[in-house]
């Protein structure tokens, strides 16, 4: 498990999350973008992502750009949440980016924060997490602050 802290949390990754991801790095020269939603649980100052959604036939990329399908991410919502009795809920949001430390264009700044505010969440924050090839950019949303950190990866 990966601990990142920022803002007043603590993000718990398990090593499956991780795993996964990693294996959508931006590694080759013609690799498209990759990603999906993070799912998991809060307790209290911890938020535990222990789930993810990957790209499906109905996202649509190409080597600087992700969109992923709306409908698809909202039954994969509706479903960990209804089969882990109401507790596994959507976190945020995570993509690649074929950059060694990824930096969040203004498409996604703009995409986080229309999630941020024209979605009904269960928390009052939402996560942006961008992997890059040699390591990750990590965005905690709040009403009023947005908290952003970038790490290397060993």
């Amino acid at each position: 498990m990966r601990v990142t802290r920022i803002g007043n949390y603590e993000i718990h990754f398990t090593e499956d999350v991780l795993l996964l991801m990693s294996k959508f790095k931006q590694t080759k020269h013609k690799q498209h973008e990759a990603g999906g939603i993070l799912l998991g649980q809060v307790k209290e100052n911890c938020i535990y992502i222990t789930r993810i959604s990957f790209p499906s036939n109905h996202d649509k990329s190409s080597r600087y750009s992700f969109w992923r399908n709306k409908n698809n991410a909202q039954a994969i919502i509706d479903y960990e949440f209804h089969n882990s009795n109401n507790r596994t809920i959507y976190l945020g949001e995570w993509h690649t980016h074929p950059e060694e430390l990824p930096t969040p264009s203004n498409t996604d700044r703009r995409m986080i924060k229309d999630q941020f505010s024209k979605n009904m969440l269960n928390e009052p924050f939402l996560l942006q997490y961008i992997q890059g090839t040699k390591g990750y950019y990590l965005a905690l949303l709040e009403p009023d602050n947005i908290t952003e950190i970038h790490v290397e990866e060993d």
